[in-house]
């Protein structure tokens, strides 16, 4: 069962994928256009680090380093969630009455329906800058470390992923979600390149707790180099970003599963 989906997701997508490349020319000025984003964003870092040289005691090198381990989390969730940008066009024309008809899970065929290869580009710019940033934080390469960094991006990734579903799924109720998605998606990803320490209390307590992208980037990144600012939480925190993960994935399935049960059609 398993193979079939994996099987039938590269289908799908392989057929967006292949549509997408029929216009090669836009493809690679999109691709060219997100690379010089991040890259005019990463100057923008170091022109404010520059002036104060530090952010509450962390370095250019660090920020830099949470700049990029979050920016990889939000690449890899916008190649494999595009999809969900958008997803009140399925209600609004009708099109999630088709969808519910089809012989596979919803959800599956919305994500594996189109996946954006253009975030490929800033993934790849992403994987660039926090390789720079690793190496300029000095933290030595072992396998212990690896597999930690490998672990907190694919976490970040999931975690960022269902703060989306999440934000989709109130157009189940409210027809429209696309700017709460949007809000929400570019909230949590300006908060990751950051760490919480420069906030107030109460916004600490709401990117631990009710929006945790401090899982994403800020308490592993205690674990990678060394920090040991953990703001009077445990410091088993630096170790929690694969439990709240979890935790997210079955909060945001099971309400993207009531929102499906009371659906109802629009009749466009």
């Amino acid at each position: 069962m398993v193979r079939r989906y994996i099987k039938l997701y590269f289908l799908l997508a392989g057929a967006y994928v292949r549509s997408r490349l029929q216009y090669r020319l836009s493809f690679g000025l999109m691709c060219f256009g997100i690379v010089i984003s991040e890259i005019c964003l990463l100057g923008l870092l170091g022109a404010l680090l520059a002036k104060f040289r530090t952010v509450n005691g962390w370095t250019w090198a660090e920020v830099v380093f949470l700049y990029g381990l979050g920016n990889l989390a939000y690449s890899f969730m916008r190649i494999l969630g595009s999809q969900l940008d958008d997803f009140d066009r399925y209600i609004i024309r009708g099109e999630l009455d088709g969808v519910l008809i089809k012989p596979v899970p919803p959800l599956f065929y919305i994500l594996a329906n189109r996946v954006e290869l253009i975030h490929v580009s800033r993934a790849l710019t992403s994987v660039a800058i926090f390789v720079v940033a690793f190496h300029l934080s000095g933290i030595r390469w072992t396998l212990d470390v690896a597999l930690f960094t490998l672990t907190t991006i694919l976490s970040g990734t999931l975690i960022m992923f269902t703060l989306m579903l999440i934000s989709a799924t109130v157009a189940l109720w409210t027809t429209k979600s696309g700017k709460l998605t949007d809000l929400l998606i570019s909230a949590t990803k300006e908060a990751t390149a950051f760490p919480i320490s420069i906030y107030p209390l109460a916004v600490r307590l709401l990117l631990t707790f009710v929006l945790p992208v401090a899982f994403v980037t800020y308490y592993p990144a205690q674990q990678l180099l060394q920090k040991g600012e953990f703001l009077g939480m445990p410091e088993l925190f630096q170790f929690g970003a694969p439990v709240v993960a979890l935790v997210m994935l079955c909060v945001s399935y099971l309400f993207w599963c009531s929102g499906l049960r009371r659906y109802h059609s629009t009749g466009s």
